[in-house]
């Protein structure tokens, strides 16, 4: 019985390492930011259909020394298809100081599968 439940598990584990080698996924960030801000130690993941850019924030300075109005910045993820480039999602992340950020790249993983992702960092408008 017990055997039965390790092949269990193993296939289970199998299958989601499957799915998250299946998305691959390329991200470069266009860091409009980057006299302010660094980003560091990408790694993307899929958590309820989600695509993630989990990241590490570095702030060398505030991003009001960068002409934002605010301490929030804006991101948007897109990709080309063909042509034209697609954008898939956009939001604002608070960036009064450094550490782990996650940016939300897509909500369905097919449309990211294979494909070069850029994400564009810049200053939101005053809140």
């Amino acid at each position: 019985m017990n055997n039965l439940i390790q092949r269990i598990m193993l296939a289970a584990l199998s299958g989601i390492a499957a799915v998250s080698s299946a998305h691959a996924v390329e991200v470069t960030f266009q860091n409009n930011l980057r006299d302010c801000v660094t980003i560091t130690d990408v790694k993307i993941s899929t958590q309820s259909n989600l695509v993630l850019a989990n990241t590490n924030i570095q702030m060398s300075k505030s991003i009001a020394e960068c002409r934002c109005l605010s301490a929030v910045a804006s991101y948007t993820s897109s990709v080309d298809m063909g042509r034209e480039r697609q954008i898939l999602q956009s939001g604002s992340i608070a960036l009064l100081s450094g550490g782990a950020k996650t940016f939300v790249l897509a909500s369905e993983p097919k449309v990211v599968a294979n494909r070069k992702v850029q994400v564009k960092l810049s200053c939101a408008g005053p809140l």
